[in-house]
C-alpha cells in the first residue's frame, strides 16, 4: 500500500491552514469541549469510510484501508491520492491529490469554481480546492459529513474526484494528457440516486 509524503503532507496542512488529526493517546489530547465526547462517538466517521474502502477493495484491484491515523493512500494511472477521515466527528473527509507543474492561477480557479458549481448542482456538499505547496499544486476535496452516509454516496464522491484530478492534471500538463472518461473504482458501477 502507498504511503503519503510526510513532507509533501505538512506542507498540505501549512498551506490550507488545516489542523492535523489528533493524536490517538488521550494524555496527547487537549481538554476541548469535543473531547467530552467518547471515542467510539469520535472514530464513527472513520469505521463508516474505512468499511466502503473495504467494500471497494473487495469489487476491484485497489487495495486500500485507513491506518490508525485515518489516513491511506492509492494510485490510479499514476496519480496518488490520499484520503484522510479526521478523529474530530462531523469533520466529513478529506481526499488529496499532488501534481507538478505551474499553471495559470486564473484558470486553475476558474475549473475548480466550475467544478464546485456541479458538485452543488448535483446535490453534493463537498467542495475542491486547488493550492501552491512549494513546486506543487495540490489538489484537495473537503468531503461533507453527508457525503459519506452512504457506501455509494462516498463511491460517487470519490470517483468525481479522481475524475476532476485527471483533468487538472491535463491542464497542468497538456503535452501528458491522461485519458479522461468516467472513473469507476470498482468492476461494476455504482448508481446513485
Amino acid at each position: 500500500m502507498l504511503q503519503p509524503n510526510k513532507e509533501l503532507k505538512s506542507r498540505i496542512y501549512k498551506s490550507t491552514g488545516k489542523p492535523r488529526s489528533r493524536s490517538q493517546n488521550p494524555r496527547a489530547r487537549s481538554k476541548s469541549p469535543g473531547s467530552k465526547m467518547s471515542t467510539k462517538q469520535k472514530n464513527t466517521n472513520r469505521q463508516l469510510v474505512d468499511s466502503y474502502l473495504h467494500e471497494i477493495s473487495s469489487n476491484s484491484k485497489l487495495s486500500v484501508s485507513l491506518d490508525f491515523m485515518g489516513i491511506c493512500a492509492f494510485s490510479y494511472r499514476k496519480i496518488t491520492f490520499v484520503i484522510e477521515v479526521p478523529l474530530e466527528s462531523k469533520s466529513g473527509f478529506f481526499v488529496y491529490s499532488s501534481f507538478d507543474g505551474d499553471a495559470n492561477k486564473y484558470k486553475l480557479s476558474e475549473r475548480v469554481d466550475a467544478w464546485n458549481k456541479w458538485l452543488a448542482n448535483i446535490g453534493k456538499l463537498s467542495r475542491v480546492s486547488c493550492v501552491k505547496a512549494g513546486k506543487r499544486t495540490v489538489f484537495t476535496l473537503k468531503g461533507n459529513e453527508r457525503d459519506i452516509r452512504r457506501r455509494e454516496t462516498f463511491q460517487k464522491t470519490l470517483e468525481f474526484f479522481v475524475e476532476m484530478s485527471l483533468k487538472l492534471h491535463n491542464i497542468l500538463h497538456p503535452t501528458e494528457t491522461k485519458v479522461v472518461d468516467k472513473v469507476c473504482l470498482t468492476r461494476t458501477p455504482v448508481a446513485v440516486a
